[in-house]
Order: structure tokens, then C-alpha cells, then sequence
């Protein structure tokens, strides 16, 4: 196999780029790149024998910490994004000091606990995305289906709970990246041609592996029934999952204005409740094109396993001068 180029990491704190002054202390780098539901987040490892970064190099709580660039020099490089530092410490032993920080995309302003109920009335799913998320100081990204709503009710939820139940419910992906909520649509990732093929025959890049597949708690169709008391109409939408093996149905009780909406949130219920029958985890040679919402394919040498995978969680690991990605992957 052809050997790589360097990897590398590029780090700038408030502003300052620190990259050329950490590499000698770094132990451990590792950016954790979601697709629904978490934050992302970086996790640095420094050696710290002489106290610099204990001292006043040292990120405090609150800082800001960009990754523009991570990969190979010279070679592909992926931007990590902004973060914001969340936990720093310390620790050690005889001549083995070494000091430590956490960094999350979900931004302090943004991480709001407290649980609200609110009413919203004649919106539509992307109003009220576009309300929550202008109270939290983001920016909106991505395509949002117009879904219209006459009522939707935040049921003593966090607000960005409540957007995240909103977005699986009618068939899209939402996490919190450079400060923006950023949706896809989920038809749209799933249909995507695979980035990447792996296999296991000799050279494969591919160091360890494992997958899954279960039929506990899958549903072959959903169902979704409402009456709309003001017009005494019932409204239905049923789909079916021609994969699932079972023949449980998933019944759903929801408000919905038509027919329409009612076969949109069936099938994105179906959807998030069988997403889970197939998965696989995959630890490959680091490659910065790996990113969450990504598909990738896995060929015959995993037998029945085989088939196309969408990328939810993507860690990548620089460890004193190695680099890997670590992919949790669920079958499309």
C-alpha cells in the first residue's frame, strides 16, 4: 500500500493559530462528527511535563476553537468547524503530566435545560425552526420541507429537543454545526451514490469491524389515524417497509391536517423506527472525506451484511503520528 502523507491537524484559539505550537505536545486529537440529534464535539490530549499548557497556554472554559484543516499535508484535508470549550483538566504522574480539554459544536448560549411548553398556530415546519433557532442566536441551513402545521404544540420540551422530534417526524436530520441548525432531508442523503466502498480482501483499508442486524422492535408498515373533530373527518396514511421481516405495525395517534401530512409522518415514524435493523461499525485507515450523512458501501466479503450504509457518527483520531476514522454506520 502506498504510504500516506503526515497527518496533521490545524487549531487556531480565539483566533490565534496554535497548531504549530501544540504538535510537538499532542498526544491525542479526536473530532466526533454526528448527523442527528448531538452535538459534534473535539477532544485534545496534550503532554505537559514542563506545565506550559496547564499555565497560561492553557484553554479556558468558554474559549473558541476553530479546526479548518484536518487530514494529511499536502494531502486531503477536512474543516472540523468552531467549537467551544466545555471541560479543560489536568493529570499525571512522575514526568507524565498531561493536560486535556473537551470542545462542543453546541455552543453555552445554546444549550439551553430549561423544558417549555408553547403553542405555535398557522406555521409551518420551517417557521417554527426558523423562530427557535433565531431565540438561540443560530443561523438555519439545509432544505426544510414546507410541512404546514394549524397547531403544533412543544410538549414541556428544550427547544432544541423539540426541533430535533420535529425533524424525524417529517423526514429530515438536524444537528448544530458552526453555530447554524443544519437539516437534511433524509430521501435525499439516503439516495446518495456511496463515497466509499470497502471490502475485506488483502489491502483493504479497513482494520476492524463489526455489524448487526436485528428484527426485535422493527415494524413492517405504520399507520397513521386521526379524527379531525372540527371537520368529523378521519384522516389515515398507512406505508409499508418491504424489507422488515416482521409483521408489526406501527401505530400512530398524532394530530395531522390531511392525508398528505399523514403519509409523511408514517413514513419518516417507519423510518426512525427501524433505522437500527442494520448496523455496522467500521474503523478504516483516516480518510477526512468519512463525514457524517455520507454513504458508504460495503461489499461482498461482508456477506449478508453487504449493502449500502448512511454515515451517522464519523470520530476521527490523530494518536502520535497515526490517524484513523472510526464510523458508526446504519443500513439504508
Amino acid at each position: 500500500m502506498t504510504s500516506l502523507p503526515e497527518p496533521f491537524v490545524s487549531l487556531f484559539v480565539n483566533g490565534v493559530d496554535v497548531g504549530s505550537d501544540l504538535a510537538p505536545y499532542l498526544l491525542d486529537f479526536t473530532f466526533t462528527d454526528n448527523l442527528h440529534g448531538k452535538a459534534d464535539e473535539i477532544a485534545v490530549k496534550l503532554r505537559d511535563d514542563a506545565g506550559l499548557w496547564r499555565g497560561a497556554w492553557r484553554p479556558e472554559q468558554g474559549d473558541i476553537v476553530a479546526v479548518p484543516a484536518l487530514g494529511y499535508k499536502g494531502g486531503m484535508t477536512v474543516a472540523a468547524g468552531v467549537f467551544q470549550v466545555d471541560i479543560p483538566e489536568a493529570s499525571g504522574s512522575r514526568a507524565n503530566d498531561t493536560l486535556s480539554f473537551r470542545a462542543t459544536s453546541a455552543f453555552a448560549e445554546t444549550d439551553q435545560r430549561s423544558k417549555k411548553s408553547k403553542g405555535f398556530a398557522d406555521t409551518t415546519l420551517k417557521d417554527i425552526v426558523t423562530d427557535v433557532a433565531g431565540r438561540h442566536g443560530l443561523a438555519v441551513r439545509g432544505e426544510i420541507d414546507d410541512v404546514p402545521f394549524a397547531y403544533k404544540r412543544q410538549r414541556r420540551e428544550r427547544d432544541l429537543e423539540f426541533i430535533k422530534r420535529l425533524a424525524e417526524d417529517f423526514g429530515h436530520f438536524v444537528s448544530i454545526k458552526d453555530q447554524a441548525l443544519v437539516f437534511f432531508q433524509r430521501a435525499m442523503i439516503e439516495a446518495q451514490a456511496p463515497v466509499r466502498s470497502f471490502d475485506l480482501a488483502s489491502g483493504t483499508p479497513v482494520t476492524d469491524w463489526s455489524a448487526r442486524e436485528k428484527t426485535d422492535r422493527t415494524f413492517s408498515k405504520a399507520r397513521v389515524t386521526y379524527l379531525k373533530g372540527e371537520e368529523k373527518r378521519l384522516i389515515q396514511g398507512e406505508v409499508q417497509d418491504l424489507a422488515a421481516r416482521t409483521g408489526d405495525v406501527l401505530e400512530i395517534d398524532e394530530r395531522v391536517e390531511d392525508e398528505q401530512t399523514a403519509q409523511k409522518l408514517a413514513k419518516s415514524r417507519l423510518a426512525k423506527a427501524n433505522e437500527d435493523r442494520r448496523t455496522a461499525s467500521l474503523t478504516v485507515i483516516g480518510d477526512p472525506l468519512l463525514i457524517a450523512g455520507q454513504v458508504v458501501a460495503l461489499g461482498g466479503g461482508f456477506g449478508k451484511f453487504a449493502g449500502r450504509y448512511l454515515i451517522h457518527s464519523a470520530r476521527h483520531v490523530l494518536k502520535r503520528g497515526s490517524y484513523t476514522t472510526a464510523l458508526e454506520l446504519k443500513g439504508v
